[in-house]
């Protein structure tokens, strides 16, 4: 099976490919690295002048939070997180639709696309593969889009964070499911900490995917109801909303909506057949 893989440069992205490729075999990895430009570009047309700020603001907390995100990486990935493996061959790109992309997919005529961090692929690079998938920090259709555990943890919604695996398409988030796995959340979690595990979660569930399909075995999809949940994008993110949640993480708080949660049903979820 010839798999290609989409993702940006980051720790549980770079996770996400090797333990792919030691389980099954990676064919390509296209790494999405957008300029310092097309980042701005993007945060001004999304949030204002403010998103320039933000970027300054984010970068200087990755920074200051940096031994501890390496922490999570080491607890969740062991050290297959800091290098694409060398075996695996690479394509860089400013952006996950450009033309050499599309070429080198058209080449690769790859059985099945795996994204996990890019930007939202086109039809045309999804159309190169006979099946396409996304592991997605959330669990859709309730929490669909961007900082899907940082909206539960606001929401006070701890019991339904999770991941998905689903079909990609052009809906956000909105593609039939595959399979999905429900975060365990302790005390003193915090947003990267449980994305990590997210992440870990999710390669589970893709890498015994991809065996039922190397065994023959069709796999069924679920379709989403979109209309139970939301769909939130960059531009309903703000940097008041990060100190919020900054204060969650920092104060004690998801100890306390562990034990008195807003919402303390467990929605259902697929299961992996």
């Amino acid at each position: 099976m010839r798999i290609v893989c989409l993702i940006k440069h980051e720790p549980p992205f770079v996770y996400f490919v090797n333990r792919v490729h030691a389980e099954h075999g990676v064919s390509l990895v296209v790494v999405e690295s957008p300029s310092a430009r097309r980042r701005l570009r993007r945060k001004r047309r999304s949030r204002g002048t403010g998103g320039i700020w933000e970027i300054a603001r984010n970068r200087s907390r990755r920074l200051a939070r940096r031994g501890r995100f390496a922490d999570d990486y080491r607890t969740h990935f062991g050290d297959s997180w800091e290098a694409i493996d060398p075996a695996v061959p690479v394509l860089h790109t400013e952006n996950i639709n450009a033309p050499e992309v599309h070429e080198r997919l058209a080449a690769e005529r790859p059985d099945l696309i795996l994204d996990h961090g890019s930007s939202i692929v086109d039809d045309r690079i999804l159309d190169t593969a006979g099946l396409a998938l996304n592991l997605h920090w959330g669990l859709s259709p309730y929490y669909r889009g961007t900082d899907c555990t940082d909206w539960a943890l606001i929401n006070w919604d701890p019991f339904n964070i999770g991941v998905t695996i689903h079909k990609l398409t052009r809906i956000i988030d909105g593609g039939s499911v595959l399979a999905q796995a429900r975060a365990t959340v302790e005390p003193d979690d915090t947003v990267n900490s449980i994305n990590m595990q997210l992440t870990r979660l999710g390669t589970d569930l893709v890498v015994r995917a991809i065996s039922k399909l190397e065994a023959g075995e069709e796999l069924a999809y679920v379709a989403q109801d979109r209309g139970l949940g939301f769909l939130d994008l960059s531009r309903n993110w703000s940097s008041a909303l990060r100190r919020h949640v900054e204060f969650i993480e920092d104060s004690g708080t998801v100890a306390r909506m562990l034990r008195t949660p807003a919402r303390k049903q467990k929605l259902p979820i697929v299961e992996l057949e």
